[in-house]
């Protein structure tokens, strides 16, 4: 059967396809959803996936290589920590050539697992970023030791602690930056477009407004929206399922109202009657009673 609209006098098709093809939809939705889901999890992936994607992008980020490469040259040629005595021009540039890429490859590495792990156990910003700092300050003080105790040839002339105090703050500094760029990325994203509701692809577009209620009239149904009331041949509990996402209820066998569409409920003669907006009153039976307050129209 072909689902039909009738707006003003014209007798025109709803949908191509008609109640086959939105049965056919409705039966597949269930399975799309599931695979976006799985697809989602694929692509967002574990705190670990998302910290070995940002290893890649950074090694291929001109801007982080330039960076990079400019800290290498200006420690080889300054030779802080008694570098400058103690290598070579050759070795030093091998020796911080290896600290800078590793310390914040690592350390860039860990503390992105470390932020993602607490996105949502612990809300507030500051021991988020003490504790992504300490963590992520340890494969940094490790690639510092053990790369200064093998230049050295086994003698690392260097206090432990002390160094692991430089390694917690350039370990600061590396979660500094991503929080910053984190912040940046959300403000820079676009607002998510909301789906308009199925049922609106049945009405002709002048029609297409904010959904308010829907009725039963006769064998057909009244979608009514914030820009008019348009009739259409199907039935309400097709209709009804057509009307997600919006959050709606329906409060009777012949009438289902959009919640935000609802300005009050009142008492007519005992009886509570739900007002719409646009000034329409539909009543709640008895039988939908229990829907009604559970969406909170009834108290």
């Amino acid at each position: 059967m072909m689902a039909l609209v009738i707006s003003g006098s014209d007798l025109v098709p709803a949908r191509r396809g008609g109640l086959v093809e939105n049965r056919c939809a409705a039966m597949l939705a269930p399975i799309q959803m599931r695979l976006r889901k799985t697809k989602a999890c694929y692509v967002n992936g574990s705190p670990l996936q998302l910290a070995l994607r940002e290893m890649q992008r950074n090694l291929t980020s001109p801007r982080v290589l330039t960076g990079m490469a400019a800290a290498i040259v200006v420690l080889t040629i300054s030779g802080p920590f008694n570098t400058l005595d103690q290598f070579d021009t050759p070795h030093r540039l091998i020796y911080w050539l290896v600290i800078v890429a590793l310390t914040y490859v690592l350390s860039q590495g860990v503390a992105t697992v470390a932020l993602a792990s607490l996105d949502g156990r612990l809300n507030a910003m500051a021991p988020r970023i003490a504790i992504a700092t300490a963590v992520s300050s340890v494969p940094s003080w490790l690639v510092v030791w053990g790369t200064t105790f093998v230049a050295s040839g086994g003698h690392a002339n260097v206090d432990p602690l002390r160094l692991w105090f430089y390694c917690l703050a350039i370990a600061l500094a590396i979660v500094a930056v991503l929080v910053v760029m984190a912040r940046t990325q959300k403000l820079a994203e676009p607002a998510t477009v909301p789906v308009p509701p199925p049922i609106l692809e049945r009405l002709p577009h002048p029609q297409r407004g904010k959904l308010s209620h829907i009725s039963v009239s006769d064998h057909y149904i009244d979608v009514v929206t914030d820009k008019g009331t348009t009739l259409v041949l199907m039935r309400l509990s097709d209709a009804i399922r057509e009307t997600a996402p919006i959050k709606g209820v329906q409060i009777h066998r012949s009438h289902w109202v959009a919640l935000d569409a609802v300005s009050k409920v009142l008492r007519v003669d005992g009886k509570p009657v739900v007002e719409m907006r646009n000034g329409a009153r539909l009543p709640v039976s008895r039988g939908f009673m229990a829907e009604a307050k559970a969406a909170g129209l009834v108290v």
